[in-house]
């Protein structure tokens, strides 16, 4: 405990501190300056070269099959099998007609009056 608070003291009085590894010199600024700028262009090549094509084929891809299973719910709906705990309503909803959440959907959510 003595000895760091006499490091401590010391390295006061120089001004510098002695667990600094060389990077406030201006040699190892310049260093870290350069390393800095190769990291940013190997981050905008990955980012320009990779991530974005990725992100263009994952789109395609997922938009491909949504669009597949829109154009199957279109053309064949889902069933309303009237299971007693489904469609209970003690009150309408304050909303719309009353009978749908605003998360209903007359595509993908089968309705009891059809």
């Amino acid at each position: 405990m003595f000895k760091v608070a006499q490091l401590a003291r010391t390295a006061a009085a120089r001004g510098t501190r002695s667990y600094s590894s060389g990077m406030f010199t201006n040699a190892g600024y310049e260093a870290s300056k350069e390393h800095a700028r190769g990291a940013v262009e190997t981050w905008k090549k990955i980012s320009l070269f990779v991530a974005l094509p990725s992100v263009a084929i994952f789109t395609y891809v997922a938009t491909k099959d949504e669009l597949a299973h829109i154009h199957h719910l279109e053309h064949d709906p889902p069933k309303f099998v009237a299971y007693p705990y489904l469609h209970v309503r003690k009150r309408k909803f304050p909303y719309g007609d009353g009978e749908h959440t605003p998360f209903w959907n007359p595509l993908t959510n089968p309705d009891p009056e059809e």
